[in-house]
């Protein structure tokens, strides 16, 4: 499992074509492009290794509970006006060198504009791992690694909401959040 190096996203392009990984459809409708997966790779949020072919995030969640719900991401709209279902809890990935908790506040702030002031969040996250195709990029394979924190704030709506996107140079431009049963 040697860890794989890119120069240019034309490398990258190649080395995804070269193994098999077909990206057509990359950047339409709810999927993300090339050009995100580069940012990525750049941002030090993904990594990559060889054979096979393996793209390497660690993602901070945070369950924040309301009586018997929970906060979901129910839709991301794109910059361009495209939109994506997505309903997981805050999430967000660790950029090189950040903690898992710092990611978890990072994305509070910048996707529901929490503060720490607000909010509450757990020191010690539950560590579970897996590998799936990634809903994002179709056929690449992802090995997911996740930080799961449990967090209280009482400064966000009862109902369904939006909020604009804080992050900069990020492709997608606002999130619909909403409370929904646990099963």
């Amino acid at each position: 499992m040697s860890q794989r190096a890119f120069q240019t996203p034309a490398e990258l392009a190649a080395w995804l074509a070269e193994s098999g990984i077909d990206m057509a459809g990359w950047g339409a409708g709810p999927l993300k492009g090339l050009a995100d997966l580069w940012a990525e790779y750049t941002s030090g949020e993904t990594t990559f290794q060889d054979q096979p072919p393996t793209r390497l995030i660690e993602v901070a969640k945070t369950i924040i509970r309301h009586g018997d719900a929970v906060l979901i991401e129910i839709e991301q709209e794109f910059a361009d006006g495209r939109r994506r279902a997505r309903l997981v809890p805050p999430s967000e990935k660790l950029k090189a060198g950040e903690t898992p908790r710092n990611a978890a506040l990072r994305c509070l702030c910048e996707e529901l504009g929490l503060g720490e002031a607000n909010l509450k969040v757990n020191e010690e996250p539950e560590v579970t791992e897996g590998v799936a195709d990634s809903p994002s990029y179709p056929g690449l394979r992802t090995r997911y690694r996740f930080f799961t924190f449990e967090a209280s704030t009482d400064a966000l709506p009862n109902e369904d909401f939006y909020r604009d996107n804080a992050a900069p140079g990020d492709p997608i431009r606002r999130h619909r959040w909403g409370w929904r049963k646990e099963i």
